[in-house]
């Protein structure tokens, strides 16, 4: 079950929000020397004390193709592992209902609420989105998650952090974490060769003062297998290390990137100073703002969206729709034949989770002053450690 203890409740900046019962399964985790477990979920069941679902027709604000909503065959528990799992609307409701549909469910808890058919058709495919919101967040310690994967054409599966409060504004003011975000596709790659399928995942710090003037390029780190592998094969560790000095980001133990505040802080480094320029929006904050604030836990599997841009190169089938149509979702199902038999069976297209754990150190003192050396050798030493 979700723990925390005295030790942990003392540690200097650590803030831990524990605002509902969280009866989270086995405790299976190991802290390193010097860390206790503060919170974590090993899926025996899905606690919707603890994870909320996000029910919208926002299509992420990315102009995905999915609804996301709170449904036992989108969100589910098996063997002790969480499954987040994309399916087709028209298996539901009909074929035709894309086309002259209206659909909407009455738990929304983000606007908009409705997908209907008009311009385009009714999103195509219902998809979860699962969050720690109002029962779980923390400031400061070490997140791992473990988890395997999908693989599918057009997947994008995504392990992140969001603030809780949005003190310093609204995204991408008050940041946002990407412990994890990658693309399902086996065989996708840039104009260059370059892979972005599911070989390949990243790392991500987003900041800024708005859509036009946001900073992630300098803040974000890649990994990719071995020709011949990919991240949906196997479970693999994703882990996070965020201290008053340091995010650093670790795959298997591996860390992939770090990166401590230089002088002037996220502002300077985002080149924020010059463009847009005048003040710095968190002069007000510490040397880790916006990254300073208590973030939740968010994990999701989206389908289609800006993620994919029209210069990807995809095989054996091209991207199925592109950005200058006038009704993407329906391009993109109506090639179907495409897409739909790289998703598989038996939850190959599922993000799949075995579990979440979050540590913090046992004493006050417990964040290093080198911290983003200290985590990277912490990270390495300890490259088996769960």
């Amino acid at each position: 079950m979700a723990a925390t203890s005295a030790a942990a409740r003392g540690a200097r900046g650590l803030l831990v929000l524990l605002l509902a019962a969280a009866a989270v399964g086995r405790v299976r985790a190991r802290a390193r020397p010097g860390e206790v477990l503060i919170w974590n979920d090993e899926f025996d069941v899905l606690d919707t004390r603890v994870w909320n679902h996000l029910v919208t027709a926002s299509r992420g604000f990315n102009d995905e193709f999915q609804y996301y909503r709170d449904n036992w065959r989108n969100s589910y528990v098996r063997n002790g592992v969480l499954y987040l799992q994309p399916t087709l609307t028209a298996e539901e409701f009909g074929e035709a209902f894309l086309y002259d549909g209206r659909l909407h469910y009455p738990d929304c808890n983000l606007s908009p609420c409705v997908s209907e058919a008009g311009k385009d058709i009714v999103v195509p495919v219902q998809s979860a989105r699962i969050r720690t919101l109002g029962s779980f967040g923390f400031r400061y310690g070490r997140l791992v998650v473990r988890a395997q994967l999908p693989r599918g054409d057009w997947l994008w599966p995504a392990i992140w952090l969001k603030p809780v409060d949005n003190a310093y504004g609204p995204w991408p003011r008050s940041g946002e974490m990407d412990l994890m975000e990658a693309r399902g596709n086996k065989k996708l790659v840039t104009a260059a060769g370059v892979s972005r399928g599911v070989d390949r995942v990243a790392s991500t710090l987003h900041f800024g003062v708005n859509k036009t003037h946001r900073s992630w390029r300098h803040t974000t780190w890649e990994m990719a297998l071995p020709k011949g592998e990919d991240f949906s094969q196997a479970f693999h560790l994703y882990e996070m290390h965020w201290t008053p000095r340091c995010i650093s980001f670790a795959i298997d133990g591996r860390v992939i990137g770090a990166q401590e505040p230089p002088p002037g802080g996220f502002w300077k480094l985002g080149n924020l100073d010059h463009n847009p320029g005048g003040k710095d929006i968190w002069a007000d904050g510490g040397d880790m703002a916006p990254f300073d604030k208590p973030f939740f836990i968010v994990m999701n599997v989206a389908v289609g969206g800006r993620f994919f841009g029209d210069g990807l190169v995809n095989s054996p089938h091209p991207k199925p729709w592109n950005w200058s149509s006038p009704q993407p979702m329906r391009d993109f199902w109506e090639r179907r034949a495409w897409w739909l038999p790289t998703w598989g069976d038996g939850g190959q297209s599922a993000l799949k989770v075995d579990y979440v754990r979050v540590y913090a150190p046992a004493e006050s003192n417990g964040f290093a002053d080198n911290a983003c050396a200290d985590a990277d050798a912490r990270a390495n030493a300890a490259r088996h450690a769960g």
